[in-house]
């Protein structure tokens, strides 16, 4: 007569596949830190990042960096359809040049003074940033090449973000530019009006 196992048992010993399963699904380029398509993601992102970065964490903070810095093909997923093949050549361009070879300046490359511990995180669709009326965070929050590179080149409807390293308190601070949602992870495309002239 054959035995038959609870299913108590079964449960139990599909636990850890699903665990497996759940935590492998969350990791990606920037060494499993679960990008969503939120602000506080962002902004989640670059407290984990800074954290690497103060406590010496330079592998940690060389991919969550690495992950942040597009290529060709995310690079186009904010910016307009028609954008000239030049100018994309030259956003690649100006992209790689700030990738550093050296994995220690890579991992600092979105470092602040150690004191600027509070992140924020600053959000406008390309139409706001165009328009860059007074008093809007467009405005306040994004410096005035934004506004030439929305009119000119940024997709559409898109959400860009500027992430902010101020010291606590403090209404300004160290700023990154232009990041935004890629589909599957987040993007920077950072000053591209020094890219594009």
């Amino acid at each position: 007569m054959k035995r038959r196992v609870p299913i108590v048992v079964w449960l139990w010993a599909a636990i850890p596949i699903a665990i497996v399963i759940t935590s492998r699904s969350t990791v990606g380029q920037s060494g499993g830190f679960g990008h969503q398509n939120k602000p506080e993601n962002l902004k989640a992102l670059f407290d984990e990042l800074h954290r690497a970065i103060g406590v010496g964490d330079t592998k940690r903070a060389g991919t969550i960096t690495r992950s942040l810095l597009p290529d060709e093909i995310r690079i186009r997923k904010g910016l307009r359809s028609d954008v000239s093949p030049e100018v994309v050549k030259q956003i690649v361009a100006w992209q790689r040049s700030i990738t550093a070879a050296d994995e220690e300046a890579t991992a600092r490359l979105f470092s602040a003074d150690r004191e600027n511990t509070q992140v924020n995180v600053h959000a406008a669709t390309t139409e706001e940033i165009a328009r860059y009326e007074p008093g809007s965070t467009a405005f306040a929050e994004f410096p005035g090449g934004a506004k030439r590179v929305a009119q000119q080149a940024l997709r559409p409807g898109m959400t860009f973000y500027e992430v902010e390293l101020v010291k606590p308190g403090q209404p300004n601070g160290m700023k990154f530019h232009l990041f935004f949602w890629d589909g599957e992870r987040w993007a920077m495309l950072g000053p591209v009006w020094r890219a594009i002239g």
